[in-house]
Order: C-alpha cells, then sequence, then structure tokens
C-alpha cells in the first residue's frame, strides 16, 4: 500500500536544497540517475501540484513559491538511520491509524503520513475532521516494551512531544488538555488517539497505533458549528509555510523516541505538567455522554502515573483515569 520515494518527491527535495537558486536539469539528472525527459515529467507533475518553478534557459529550475506538502524523502532523509522506520505516505486514506493496523505485518516501526482522512477520530470513535492540504495527519505503530496500563504514557509522551515540535519549529508555545488534546490561544489543535494491540494473557502488547492530527491551515469549506466553535489553526493568515509539515513531523519523531527511551525515567512528565492547562482550574467531571450525574473538582495536578488529580467539593481527593473534564466557565 505504501510508496517508495517518488522521482517527483526527489526532484522536489533537491529543488528545496537548492532553494531561491537555480539547479540545471543535467545536474538534477545526474544526482537522480535519471534522463531530462524524467526530470522535465516530475517538474511539469510539481507545477500541476501547485508549485511555482521557474525555468530558464542555461541556468536550470528554481522553486520559487513557498508551499507546505508532506514529503517522505526529505522525511526520511532528515531523520536518517537512527530512526529505522519504514514510512508510508498517501493523499487521503479513511484513517491513518487503520492504515497502520492493516500494515501490522511488517517488520519493525512504521511511520503512516496522508493528506487527508476521510474517517478521522478521536477518543471514543468522535470524528476528526482532516480536510486535505490543511493539516498534518501521522501515525507511528511502534512495538514498546510496556505494560498495557502504562499505553497512557504513550499518550502523554505525544503530546508532550508534538507541543515541544510546534515550539522548534515555529516558537509558538502550546498547552495540553489532559490527556491528549493540544490546544492554541483556547482553541483545539490536536487530538491524540492511541490504540494498543496483542492479548492480554501477554505481559505486552504486540505493537501499539499512536495517532496525531493536527490543523495547521484553516478549512476551506463551510464547517459544523461544533467545529467552529472548538477549532484553532497553527497558521491562522493560510499562507503556507514551506516545509511545516515535514519539519513538524521530522521534529515530533525525534521528540516522541528519545521520551520513548527513556519511559522507565519518565523524563516527559515534567514537561506534560508544566505544558497543562487543566492544573489549577475548577472543571466538570463527565461520567460518560448517557449519565446525567455532574460532578465539579478542582485540578490538583498530574500524578506519575499520568491521572488527573482532583478534590471534588465534597473535599475528596481522587486520581482520574478514562474520564474526561471540561473546563467551568463563569
Amino acid at each position: 500500500m505504501g510508496k517508495e520515494a517518488s522521482t517527483k518527491d526527489k526532484v522536489l527535495n533537491i529543488l528545496k536544497k537548492n532553494a531561491n537558486t537555480y539547479i540545471s536539469g543535467q545536474e538534477i539528472a545526474d544526482t537522480l540517475f535519471i534522463t531530462r525527459a524524467g526530470i522535465w515529467k516530475a517538474i511539469k507533475s510539481l507545477r500541476e501540484g501547485g508549485y511555482t518553478i521557474e525555468s530558464v534557459t542555461n541556468k536550470g529550475y528554481r522553486l520559487v513559491s513557498s508551499f507546505d506538502s508532506v514529503n517522505v524523502d526529505f522525511i526520511k532523509e532528515s531523520l536518517g538511520k537512527k530512526f529505522p522506520l519504514k514510512y508510508f505516505s498517501y493523499e487521503e486514506v479513511p484513517s491513518t491509524n487503520d492504515v497502520a493496523k492493516e500494515l501490522s505485518g511488517e517488520k519493525g516501526d512504521l511511520l503512516v503520513l496522508a493528506n487527508s482522512q476521510s474517517e478521522g477520530r478521536g477518543r471514543k470513535g468522535r470524528a476528526f475532521f482532516s480536510p486535505k492540504d490543511t493539516g498534518l495527519y501521522l501515525s507511528l505503530l511502534i512495538h514498546p516494551e510496556i505494560p498495557f496500563s502504562k499505553a497512557t504514557y504513550l499518550t502523554c509522551i505525544a503530546a508532550e512531544s508534538m507541543v515541544l515540535s510546534i515550539q522548534d519549529t515555529l516558537g509558538i508555545e502550546t498547552s495540553i488538555k489532559w490527556v491528549n488534546d493540544i490546544f492554541f490561544e483556547d482553541k483545539k489543535i490536536a487530538g491524540i488517539l492511541t490504540e494498543t494491540f496483542g492479548s492480554l494473557e501477554e505481559e505486552y502488547p504486540e505493537y501499539v497505533v499512536v495517532g496525531v492530527g493536527i490543523n495547521i491551515y484553516p478549512f476551506g469549506e463551510d464547517l459544523p458549528t461544533d467545529i467552529k466553535k472548538r477549532a484553532g489553526f497553527l497558521v491562522k493568515n493560510g499562507q503556507p509555510v514551506d516545509n511545516l509539515k515535514n519539519l513538524l513531523c521530522i521534529n515530533f519523531v525525534k521528540h516522541f523516541y528519545r521520551f520513548l527511551s527513556e519511559i522507565d525515567k519518565k523524563t516527559f512528565l515534567k514537561g506534560y505538567r508544566e505544558h497543562s492547562n487543566l492544573i489549577g482550574k475548577y472543571v466538570k467531571v463527565l461520567n460518560g455522554e448517557k449519565s446525567s450525574k455532574k460532578e465539579y473538582a478542582l485540578v490538583t495536578g498530574i500524578d506519575d502515573e499520568c491521572s488527573l488529580l482532583v478534590t471534588y467539593d465534597d473535599k475528596k481527593t481522587v486520581a482520574l483515569r478514562g474520564k474526561e473534564v471540561s473546563v467551568v466557565k463563569y
């Protein structure tokens, strides 16, 4: 189902490395060991895909416009051999998590990327709106040696890794709403869905899929009212930032695997707590969509098991797991 880096991606990678300068078609052809005709075909395809590429006789080609799209070849080269991932890229999939599960027979860890999802989803089966060109949709399939009960760590690791990736790439400060949502200026910009697979009779899962969807650019279509109220975006003016998706992905993977390698030390927790937007807030604890019971509590912290610590109105302190909370607005 996946695809190796295409000639088009390889040509784009060379043009990006030589941004604002001309590079001859012959030089590109010699580098990639393909014909000039093959180069022209790739240039034509890139132009049809929205890239502005100048061509000048005796000078060559030059990429002159900023355009943000996933380039698996660029990501793979940037991450290098330190991250022995298998890469799979698609224009549209039902869900990157579902594709990762279909590819679970592959050896080693996988990175699945898509330009859009037709059936993106979050926790409890909720839909995650994933239109084309506007976001970064990815899933990592990994084989961590941790008990099933510690899977929540991976959600927190992913959240903290994405917050740091955004900070590294754009210099923007975002926050985390326990346990799996990322916020920017009081709007949700990203969600994480972690799914574990294997027999509960075994100590460790067979594999885990960590999916991340992040809104980068404003949606270019009419939205349902509930999404319009909640959804935020990293780049509000909608102008493409060259290589942004690729750099976000690269930085995310680097942070994620660093924290994963240190999971016994829980090095992710300090930052996860610092980036929490719930600590000190008064919240309503949701006891399931069908429950009419309303409980209110003050969030006092996040414990070492990634549970949310709350003190109810009756002064009882509880560590919440598997629950949802919403901030009470006065």
